[in-house]
Formats: C-alpha cells, sequence, structure tokens
C-alpha cells in the first residue's frame, strides 16, 4: 500500500516542477533570471509617476500610476491603450552615463515609451510572454547620454515594476 503512495507522490511532484519549469519564464528571447530577482527582492525603489529620479535605479523600480485622466506624458503615448479604464504616468531620469544598448522590463503589460531629445527612442529588440509571472516584456533601445523620460500607459493596476540598466 505504501509503494502506490510513494509512486503517486513523486508523479505529482514530478508533473509539479515540469509545470513550473513550463511557466515560460525561461523563454524570452534573452536571460531575465537578474530582472526577476530584482522584482522580487524587497528593496526597490517606490516612486509617483511624473517624478524625476537623481540617478539611474540600482534596484527595481515600482512605479506608482495615475489613471488615464490624470496621467501626464510629455509626449502623447504613441500606441493608444487596449482598454478604457488604465493607468499611466512618466518618470524622468538624468542624463545617462554613457551611450549604448539599455535594456527596460517590465513586470505588467504596458506600452512603454522611452523620449530623449524630444523624439521617440527606437528599439533594437524586445522579447515578451504572457506565461512568465511577474514580468511581461524586456525591451532594449540604443541610447545616448542624455536624459531620458520614461513613459507607461495602457497599464490595467495602478503600479508597475521596472527595471533599467545598461545591457552587459
Amino acid at each position: 500500500m505504501l509503494r502506490p503512495c510513494l509512486v503517486a507522490i513523486a508523479l505529482i511532484a514530478s508533473l509539479a516542477s515540469a509545470d513550473a519549469a513550463d511557466d515560460g519564464c525561461e523563454k524570452f528571447a534573452w536571460s531575465l533570471a537578474r530582472e526577476r530577482a530584482a522584482f522580487a527582492a524587497s528593496d526597490k525603489m517606490t516612486i509617483a509617476a511624473g517624478e524625476a529620479l537623481a540617478a539611474l535605479p540600482a534596484s527595481a523600480l515600482l512605479i506608482r500610476l495615475r489613471p488615464a485622466a490624470q496621467a501626464s506624458f510629455a509626449m502623447p503615448p504613441e500606441r493608444k491603450p487596449k482598454t478604457e479604464q488604465w493607468h499611466g504616468g512618466m518618470v524622468r531620469l538624468p542624463a545617462l552615463a554613457k551611450p549604448g544598448i539599455y535594456q527596460i522590463t517590465l513586470s505588467d503589460d504596458a506600452w512603454i515609451d522611452v523620449i530623449q531629445n524630444g523624439r521617440y527612442a527606437r528599439s533594437v529588440g524586445s522579447t515578451g510572454r504572457s506565461d512568465c509571472p511577474g514580468v511581461r516584456k524586456s525591451v532594449r533601445l540604443d541610447l545616448d547620454a542624455s536624459p531620458v523620460v520614461l513613459q507607461v500607459s495602457g497599464v490595467s493596476p495602478d503600479a508597475i515594476t521596472m527595471t533599467i540598466g545598461a545591457v552587459e
């Protein structure tokens, strides 16, 4: 009687670990293990939409967003939100230390605009999945060493977590 129970427990455990491996988090175009760890950490910096940062955050950044009617942007979002009930806002960053490829990773479904020198920065790569809990997409942009405005729109929850940093 004990042997069939052990077999059943082993089967259930193997199915549970297979489900965890199939959650999509390892299927992004590039590894987001560091970003996932940053999103799960308790030392996230929290700011309200509209604020300016003195430096590029070293950890994940939790941005408290505003309802669509109250959200303000430096430039209109390039894409119209998919729903009528959404949140958004912007965060200003100082001049980047050096030009190069920077990666921005978002916890939730959202549209992100990155603005430098009064223009929308263009993506040089992106990856996204809807089956990775806590991480939705990551975008890479070629940025120069000038100030940056990050804008997010079309976000269902009233907060979003993101990371930004130079690609190594």
